[in-house]
């Protein structure tokens, strides 16, 4: 029940942070490969919750009229494709090494999430389509495979192909993961890879969170949550590459 409580709370927190810019689910799958679930099925059972926060935040950025989506339908299904086939690969890779690939991923959003920034409110469009194609195939390949800290390639790659401020941005991107999270669970329901009764608590916590998230920005305690993510990501690649094994932990 303790841990049950704790998806939940979690789901909160990633729904908030996913929905307005990313790396939620960088909290969320170490926590559960910390509580002993293989990180092949960590990341499949994330993206049940991942799919129910983002047709909130749809929703919401569609109700308060921040979602166009006509413009970005050709980036959508470059997204999708790039997914369905990173899925399979998430399916067929073995879990050993999952984990190193994930621990390296982690390492580099890590170094990321520190890394000196300006902040920017609008995006300028520099890419013919057919390149804007190329790359959300590639960003979709990652999200269909990984999916912590896509928020932040999508984020970083909207900055290529249109001129949005960044609450449309964050709409796009909201909407871009939905419909292609869609395909990745059915893949994943299909090779049996997701523990539904984590992933749908961990839905309750991520619509909350989803919700929350639309109606306000992240203004106050980035630090803190930046420190927190830092710390579970550190334990996470200790784990991920054996090293607390070695420490008999």
């Amino acid at each position: 029940m303790l841990f049950f409580i704790l998806l939940f709370l979690i789901g909160i927190v990633a729904g908030f942070i996913n929905t307005l810019a990313g790396g939620g689910s960088i909290l969320v799958l170490p926590v559960l490969i910390l509580a002993g679930i293989p990180s092949t099925i960590a990341n499949a059972t994330n993206r049940v919750a991942i799919l129910f926060q983002n047709i909130t935040g749809t929703y919401r950025f569609h109700k308060h009229n921040q979602l166009k989506i006509k413009p970005v339908i050709h980036i959508t299904i470059s997204a999708i494709i790039g997914a369905i086939i990173g899925s399979f690969f998430a399916v067929k890779i073995s879990s050993s090494m999952f984990d190193k690939i994930l621990g390296i991923i982690l390492i580099f959003l890590l170094l990321l999430m520190f890394r000196p920034h300006k902040e920017r409110n609008n995006f300028t469009s520099i890419l013919p389509k057919w390149a804007e194609c190329l790359v959300f195939l590639l960003v979709g390949f990652y999200g269909g495979f990984i999916q912590a800290g896509v928020g932040f390639i999508f984020l970083a790659s909207l900055n290529l192909v249109e001129e949005f401020n960044l609450i449309k941005a964050n709409a796009v991107k909201v909407f871009i993961i939905m419909s292609y999270t869609i395909f990745a669970v059915i893949i994943f329901t299909i090779s049996g890879k997701i523990i539904w009764k984590y992933g749908l608590i961990l839905s309750l916590g991520n619509i909350l969170g989803a919700y929350l998230g639309v109606k306000a920005a992240i203004k106050k305690g980035e630090r803190f949550v930046r420190f927190i993510l830092a710390f579970a990501i550190a334990i996470a690649c200790l784990k991920l590459f054996g090293i607390l094994k070695l420490l008999g932990l």
